[in-house]
């Protein structure tokens, strides 16, 4: 039986044992495909979309009914409510945004590291992303909002944790995990009443919830759209973000050859934004790596609607077909060598990069990808100016999936300060660097 926290692992050896081939499994007694072709996800997840439906059952039990978990008029409600606000975004107040936090957040990591700890916080991480999102769209510091998004984690990891979960084996399986859930998920949503109570600013987007959360004919309902907002928004971002620090921990030499260029950027302008970062094109390489290497969403379902053939498979109505994004991307008939960090200008070039199948593609795309893309690269300059990485094991990860893919135990890197001016902008912007 393979429980749902390990289900990244058993993608990334169907990925070395079985690569650029389809899968059938049996998961917890249930038959699946598992699709590890580029062309037959692009089949399933664009050109024949109207056939496959979302298969996230539980996401909605746990979560409530939102964007994350809905599908055909109800997904395109949702849609329309936020998608605007996510690729019409001020790209130079994210970054000064990410530029705060993010030395707020290397500041903490450097202390934690020389205090002993052996591997990232990814409570940091985490608290970083949200900061920036929360502070983007709705104006408010995150911190004065009182949210606990441990909670929201551990929210997330139970959605996560009953996806595979087959008809009529809930309660032999994990009914003591049930226990809890009806209380926590009680807990979180009372912390989100903030948004509706008045006590948040009433901005464009919280404006815009606030009707499609009065309107009847909408079915929507506003903690459930936060929840999205804040499990999907924060936990993507802070996953890459930490896989991004272990590669650069794994390859100094790449690790130094950007912290040069990151200084070039830093000292030609003390406020340099997203206009300097839209030409730091080796980072961009390297981030298109990080999510081709460890996608932080690896694996989406779909349940077939009608039937189908996907190469020599024959799909029948109701089939559930997963896609594998760490087997797409990781496919040696697209990469030659696809386990390798690849820094020699090709990264984001042919169909199974990072940046382009990682968020997902077809018209179900992820709608936050500019976000994070954008206020990623910012994280990551800052990191590079004011720390260096060392790995403190040279074991290879073992995964932990939780709506999004972690390294269980945390990321192994030892956070240490360099010898540079303190960061201009983030001082003015409220933060200090010890």
């Amino acid at each position: 039986m393979i429980r749902s926290a390990d289900i990244c692992n058993h993608l990334y050896r169907l990925a070395r044992e079985r690569n650029g081939e389809n899968v059938e499994i049996e998961l917890n007694g249930v038959p699946v495909l598992l699709l590890q072709r580029h062309e037959d996800a692009d089949h399933v997840l664009r050109a024949r979309s109207d056939n496959y439906r979302k298969n996230m059952a539980w996401f909605r039990q746990a979560l409530g009914a939102s964007r994350f978990s809905e599908d055909g008029e109800a997904w395109r409600i949702r849609q329309a409510l936020t998608h605007g606000y996510f690729t019409r975004f001020d790209r130079e107040q994210t970054c000064t945004l990410a530029r705060r936090y993010a030395t707020q957040a290397v500041d903490r990591l450097m202390r934690d590291s020389a205090g002993g700890a052996t591997a990232l916080d990814d409570g940091v991480l985490r608290t970083m992303t949200v900061s920036v999102l929360v502070e983007n769209f709705f104006g408010i510091p995150y911190a004065q909002t009182g949210i606990d998004l441990q909670r929201i984690a551990e929210l997330m990891e139970y959605g996560s944790a009953y996806s595979f979960v087959p008809s009529g084996e809930t309660g032999r399986l994990y009914l003591d995990g049930l226990r809890h859930l009806p209380a926590l998920r009680r807990r979180v949503l009372e912390d989100l009443r903030i948004f509706r109570d008045g006590s948040v600013p009433a901005g464009p987007m919280l404006h815009d919830m606030l009707v499609a959360d009065a309107d009847p004919a909408s079915d929507v309902v506003l903690e459930h759209e936060l929840l999205t907002f804040f499990a999907a928004g924060a936990e993507t971002s802070a996953a890459t973000a930490g896989w991004a620090l272990y590669l650069l921990a794994r390859r100094p030499q790449v690790q130094e050859r950007l912290r040069q260029q990151a200084e070039r950027i830093a000292s030609s302008n003390e406020d340099w934004g997203w206009s300097e970062l839209a030409t730091f094109d080796d980072l961009a390489d390297f981030l298109s790596e990080t999510l081709r290497l460890f996608p932080p969403t690896p694996i989406i379902a779909r349940l077939a609607i009608g039937p189908d053939r996907i190469g020599p498979h024959d799909i029948a109505a109701d089939q559930n077909v997963l896609i594998s994004f760490v087997g797409i991307q990781h496919d040696a008939r697209l990469r030659p060598d696809p386990w390798s960090l690849h820094a020699d200008g090709t990264a984001r070039k042919g169909a199974a990069t990072g940046v382009n199948t990682a968020f997902s593609f077809g018209p179900r795309i992820c709608g936050g990808k500019h976000f994070a893309l954008v206020e990623l690269m910012a994280f990551l300059t800052v990191f590079l100016l004011h720390a260096r990485f060392e790995l403190t094991t040279q074991d290879e990860p073992r995964y932990h999936w939780k709506a999004q893919m972690l390294r269980e135990g945390g990321q192994p890197v030892r956070v240490i300060p360099i010898s540079r001016p303190v960061d201009a902008l983030a001082t003015r912007s409220g933060s200090v660097v010890a």
